[in-house]
C-alpha cells in the first residue's frame, strides 16, 4: 500500500513525531467508531433502561466527535489546501439550520443533533483521507478490522438475539445495529467496502464472494427492507455504468423492451392496474403522506419556503398512519418541510463538495446508494451506524482507484 499514488499528489513525507501523531489519531478515530458500533445494540432493544442505554450512545458520540474535532484542527492546513469547500459548506448549512430554529421553535438541540448526523460522515471522510495519505497501510488495516467487527456482531446477533418484531409483528431475522433498517443499510455499505478493498488488492476473492452473497441473503430475504434493496441496486447500477461503456445503452434497451412487453397484456386487459388505495398500501403509506406534505408546502408562506417550519414539524398523524405521528419517509421532503429551500440546498451542497473530495467518479456509486435510500425512506444519511461506515468505503474506493492507476501505469 505504501507504493500507492495519492489522489491529489505524491505521498506525504512525515517526521517520526508526525508519524506517531498520525498513527495515534487513526487508532483513536477507529476506536471511537468501534465504540459507536458496539453500543448500537442498546438502541435495538433496551438492556438496562432506555435513558441509561441512551447515555452510553451519547458517550460514544462524544468520543468520536472529540477525536474528529481534534483531528480536523491538527490537519487544518492540509485540509484547507485539499478540500476547503467542505469547511465552507458545513458552517453555512449549520447557520441555515439555526436560523430556521430562531424563526420557528428555537429547538436548537434537536437541530444540531440532526445536522451532525448529516455532516459528520463528510468531515470524517476529509480527516480519514489526510490520515490515509500519511499512513495508508494502517488505515487499510483498521478498515479491515472494522469490517470484521461488523460481521462478528451481525452473526452474533443472528445466533443470540431474539427475532426482530418491529415491523407489524412480522418475524424478521434479529439485528444488532439499532434497527432493522439501520442494520440493512450498514450491510449494504459494508458490502461496498469489501468490494473496494478487494479491488485495492487487500481482500481475497473467495471472502468477497462469501460476504457479498451473505449480504444479499440478509438484505433481500432475512431483513426484507425494500429501501436497502433500492440502495444496493443504485450502487450496482452506477458502478456498472462507470465500468461498462455500453451499460447505459443496454439498460435503456432492457427498459424499452420491458415496457413494450408489459404493454401487450395491458392492451388486452390481462393486467390489473392497482387502485390508489392499493398503491398507498404498496408504498406503506408513502404516496398519501407525500401528498399531504405537498399540500402543507403549497400553503406555506415565502419565509416558510425559505427556512421551513422548524425541526419536528414534518412529523404528523395522517389518514394512513393514524395511530402515531410519522415523518415523510423521504428525507429530502423532510428537509424541505423542516428547513426550507435554504436548508435543503445547504445539505445538497455538503453532498456535492463531499463527492468532490475524492478522485472524479469515485464517490458516485456510494453516494447514489445514499441518495436513493434518502429519497425512499429515512435513509443512510440519518442512520449514524450506517453513514459512519461511508467514509471508510469511500477511502477504500480511493485506494482501489489508486491501485488501478498503478497497475495501468507501464
Amino acid at each position: 500500500m505504501t507504493a500507492l499514488l495519492l489522489a491529489n499528489g505524491p505521498a506525504v513525507a512525515s517526521t517520526p513525531f508526525e508519524t506517531r501523531v498520525t498513527q495515534g489519531f487513526a487508532w483513536c478515530l477507529f476506536i471511537g467508531l468501534w465504540g459507536k458500533l458496539l453500543v448500537a445494540v442498546l438502541l435495538a432493544r433496551p438492556f438496562i433502561d432506555a435513558e441509561i442505554d441512551s447515555v452510553y450512545n451519547r458517550l460514544a458520540d462524544m468520543l468520536l466527535l472529540g477525536v474528529l474535532g481534534a483531528g480536523l484542527l491538527a490537519y487544518a492546513d492540509a485540509i484547507l489546501k485539499r478540500t476547503p469547500l467542505v469547511l465552507v459548506a458545513v458552517p453555512l448549512g449549520l447557520a441555515s439550520f439555526l436560523t430556521t430554529e430562531v424563526l420557528s421553535g428555537l429547538n436548537f438541540t434537536t437541530a444540531m443533533f440532526e445536522y451532525l448526523k448529516i455532516v459528520t460522515p463528510a468531515l470524517l471522510s476529509v480527516l480519514l483521507l489526510r490520515l490515509f495519505e500519511r499512513e495508508p497501510a494502517l488505515v487499510i488495516r483498521l478498515m479491515q478490522i472494522t469490517l470484521g467487527l461488523v460481521w462478528v456482531l451481525v452473526i452474533g446477533a443472528l445466533i443470540v438475539l431474539p427475532p426482530s418484531l418491529n415491523r407489524g409483528g412480522e418475524p424478521f431475522w434479529p439485528v444488532y445495529f439499532a434497527s432493522l433498517h439501520t442494520s440493512s443499510y450498514l450491510v449494504v455499505v459494508c458490502a461496498a467496502l469489501s468490494f473496494y478493498l478487494f479491488e485495492a488488492g487487500q481482500f481475497g476473492r473467495r471472502l468477497l464472494i462469501g460476504l457479498v452473497g451473505f449480504s444479499v441473503v440478509l438484505v433481500f430475504y432475512g431483513w426484507g427492507v425494500r429501501t436497502s434493496m433500492v440502495a444496493a441496486l443504485a450502487f450496482g447500477a452506477v458502478l456498472l455504468v462507470q465500468r461498462r461503456p455500453m451499460a447505459p445503452l443496454a439498460l435503456f434497451v432492457m427498459l424499452a423492451a420491458g415496457l413494450a412487453a408489459a404493454f401487450v397484456p395491458l392492451l388486452f386487459g390481462l393486467v390489473h392496474l392497482p387502485s390508489w388505495d392499493e398503491m398507498v398500501e404498496l408504498t406503506s403509506g408513502r404516496f398519501s403522506m407525500w401528498l399531504e406534505k405537498i399540500d402543507i408546502l403549497a400553503n406555506s408562506s415565502l419565509l416558510q419556503w425559505l427556512f421551513g417550519h422548524g425541526e419536528g414539524s414534518d412529523w404528523i398523524v395522517s389518514e394512513v398512519w393514524w395511530w402515531s405521528a410519522k415523518d415523510s419517509h423521504n428525507d429530502f421532503i423532510r428537509l424541505l418541510n423542516q428547513q426550507g429551500v435554504l436548508g435543503l440546498g445547504a445539505v445538497l451542497a455538503v453532498l456535492a463538495v463531499w463527492s468532490r473530495s475524492f478522485p472524479p467518479g469515485v464517490a458516485a456509486p456510494l453516494l447514489a446508494a445514499l441518495v436513493a435510500s434518502t429519497a425512499f425512506s429515512n435513509g443512510i444519511m440519518f442512520r449514524p451506524q450506517a453513514s459512519l461506515i461511508m467514509p471508510l468505503a469511500l477511502v477504500a474506493a480511493t485506494a482501489a482507484w489508486q491501485h488501478r492507476k498503478t497497475v495501468a501505469t507501464p
